[in-house]
């Protein structure tokens, strides 16, 4: 998970939007939308472009934001990440509050399974050595 996280304010225009987070310094491809302190939704380029009039907060509606909670575990959030389809979730401190903590991406699932994998690997290898006796 990424504690540091770049996030849009639901006050702000489409337009401006577009123009500060997707345009020539783009860094990510979709950020957590904010009001206040609470998590709202996801905006990517896509889905502000459709919306070319009105706030940010807006564009996301009045749906329900997909999240992950800061105590989940990585078998937990890759489903919700498989069952909605988002490249990324934001996580939030608690249901109630929304409090934005941080952000995962699905690459940062793949780690903790890298790690392993790497780990045995290297234990297979070990064992493929041949050991002398002295």
């Amino acid at each position: 998970m990424t504690r540091e996280v770049r996030s849009i304010d639901a006050a702000l225009p489409v337009g401006e939007a577009l123009a500060q987070y997707f345009g020539e310094g783009q860094m990510h491809r979709a950020y957590p939308v904010l009001r206040g302190n609470a998590v709202i939704g996801m905006a990517d380029r896509a889905m502000l472009a459709a919306f070319s009039v009105g706030t940010v907060g807006d564009a996301c509606g009045a749906a329900s934001p997909v999240f992950a909670l800061a105590g989940e575990n990585c078998r937990v959030v890759a489903t919700r990440l498989a069952r909605h389809r988002p490249e990324r979730l934001p996580v939030v401190k608690d249901a109630q509050s929304l409090a934005l903590v941080g952000l995962v991406a699905r690459s940062d699932l793949i780690k903790p399974s890298l790690a392993h994998f790497d780990e045995e690997e290297k234990r297979e290898r070990m064992r493929g050595l041949p050991w002398r006796v002295s």
